[in-house]
C-alpha cells in the first residue's frame, strides 16, 4: 500500500465514514462534496471540456464531454454517489484522465438525483443519454463505464437497452459496482469493520432515497437480479476490504455463468472506488488496465 492509500483510508475513516446511528443529511453530503471541487487540479493537457445543456424535447439531463484532438473512441460515464450526491464536478478528474489516457472522448452525464427524482429516473436518463450517442457513435466504437451507484447505472442501462432492442457496446468497465440494494451480499456485514467509507446501515439509508418504496430486488434499481444474457464483456474492479465486494463477485460469477465475458480485479487495503482517485499510484495501476481494456475493446481505427 503507497503512502497516499495509507493517508486516504485514514481520512476517510476519520472523516467521512458514518458514526453507528448517524442520519444521512442529503444537503449536507452535497455541500461536502460541493467544497471538495475547489481543490480540484486542471486538466490533463490536451484535454477539452464542453458543457451540454439540458436538452428536455429530447429527455436529455445536463451532460459534459471531455476529449482529446481525434479521439479514438468513446466513453459513456455515470457518477457515484449512492445516487444522491456528486455531479460531474467531483467525477472530473477521473473522466478527463480516461479521456487522456485512453484517447477517447468521454461523455459525463449529470442524471438526476434521488431523493428528488428516485428511480428510475437515473436510468431514465442514462438511457436517453446511451440513444443519443448511439446517434452519430456505432456501438462498436462505446464502451460504458461508472463507479458505485454509476456501476449500477452501467448495467441497469445496459438491460433497459437490451430490452429496447438497442445494440450493445463493445463493452462495460464498473468500478466497486452496487448492484443489489437489497444488500444481500455477505460481505455488507464481515467487511463491515475493514470498510473505510462505509457502514451496513448507511448502505440501507442510501437505498430507500433511490427506491422510495420499491422493491430493492427489482431489476431496475438492482440489476444483480435481472438477465444478463447477451451483456458485452465486463471489466470489474473491487477491494477485498469494502462492504460491496459481494455486489461485483456475485456479478462476475453471474455474468459468467450467464455466457459474459467478465473480468474481476481484485485489490487488498483500498478503499472504495479507488481508481477514480487519481492521485493514488494504485488508481494510475488500475486505469492502466482500464486503458488496455478500451484499447483492447475499440482498437485504433
Amino acid at each position: 500500500m503507497s503512502v497516499q492509500a495509507f493517508l486516504t483510508r485514514w481520512y476517510l475513516r476519520s472523516r467521512f465514514k458514518p458514526r453507528p446511528g448517524a442520519v444521512i443529511r442529503v444537503a449536507e453530503a452535497r455541500a461536502r462534496m460541493a467544497r471538495l471541487d475547489r481543490w480540484q487540479m486542471p486538466l490533463p493537457q490536451g484535454v477539452q471540456l464542453q458543457a451540454v445543456p439540458a436538452q428536455p424535447e429530447k429527455g436529455l439531463c445536463p451532460a459534459e464531454w471531455l476529449s482529446v484532438n481525434a479521439p479514438e473512441r468513446t466513453v459513456l460515464y455515470f457518477h457515484g454517489g449512492g445516487y444522491f450526491f456528486c455531479n460531474l464536478q467531483t467525477h472530473r478528474p477521473v473522466v478527463s484522465s480516461l479521456s487522456k489516457r485512453a484517447q477517447a472522448r468521454v461523455l459525463s452525464v449529470d442524471y438526476r438525483l434521488a431523493p428528488e427524482h428516485p428511480c428510475p429516473a437515473a436510468v431514465d436518463d442514462a438511457l436517453a443519454w446511451y440513444r443519443e450517442v448511439l446517434r452519430d457513435t456505432p456501438a462498436s466504437q462505446l464502451v460504458l463505464a461508472g463507479d458505485s451507484a454509476g456501476g449500477g447505472l452501467v448495467l441497469a442501462c445496459l438491460q433497459a437497452a437490451q430490452q429496447q432492442g438497442l445494440p450493445m457496446p463493445a463493452g462495460a468497465v464498473l468500478f466497486s459496482p452496487w448492484v443489489d440494494l437489497a444488500a444481500a451480499g455477505e460481505s455488507i456485514q464481515s467487511q463491515a469493520e475493514a470498510d473505510v467509507m462505509f457502514t451496513p446501515e448507511s448502505l440501507k439509508n442510501a437505498a430507500q432515497f433511490y427506491l422510495k418504496g420499491r422493491e430493492a430486488t427489482d431489476p431496475v434499481a438492482s440489476p444483480l437480479y435481472g438477465d444478463l444474457q447477451g451483456l458485452p464483456p465486463l471489466l470489474i474492479f473491487a477491494s477485498r476490504q469494502e462492504i460491496l465486494l459481494s455486489d461485483a463477485q456475485r456479478l462476475h460469477d453471474k455474468a459468467l455463468a450467464a455466457g459474459v465475458n467478465s473480468q474481476l480485479v481484485l485489490e487488498s487495503d483500498m478503499p472504495h472506488v479507488w481508481p477514480i482517485m487519481v492521485m493514488l499510484p494504485e488508481a494510475k495501476v488500475s486505469l492502466r488496465q482500464v486503458t488496455a481494456f478500451l484499447r483492447e475493446r475499440v482498437p485504433n481505427p
